[in-house]
């Protein structure tokens, strides 16, 4: 082995390819979940591949997921005026919003 260490150790302990790959991970899994659902839980496990602990990697998912719904608010636009109305589907949107990309962090778990 030539010594130096691989992308992913690099990605986990220096902080500017942590940085960038943390934003960049978010920023794709939002993209993903704005399409469809499944992008919660692939945004949760991006974010948690960048993590170098499990634990953080569960709050790196975590703040993915909340980004996730302040970009679902934005785009509600003035129509989030009517969102305190609809609470079942407000408790559904919240719920996966933090629940699936949770899920996805059990990636950061499998892969060391």
């Amino acid at each position: 082995m030539s010594g130096s260490p691989s992308l992913l150790d690099r990605v986990r302990t220096e902080p500017r390819p942590h940085a960038v790959a943390l934003v960049a991970a978010t920023a794709v899994g939002v993209a993903l979940a704005s399409a469809h659902w499944l992008g919660l839980i692939a945004a949760g496990a991006l974010a948690s591949l960048a993590a170098p602990t499990v634990r953080r990697g569960v709050a790196y998912a975590l703040g993915a997921g909340v980004t996730s719904l302040v970009a679902f608010a934005v785009s509600l636009g003035p129509a989030a005026a009517a969102v305190p109305g609809m609470r079942p589907v407000v408790y559904v949107a919240v719920g996966a919003g933090l629940g699936l990309p949770l899920f996805g962090s059990v990636a950061r778990a499998v892969a060391p």
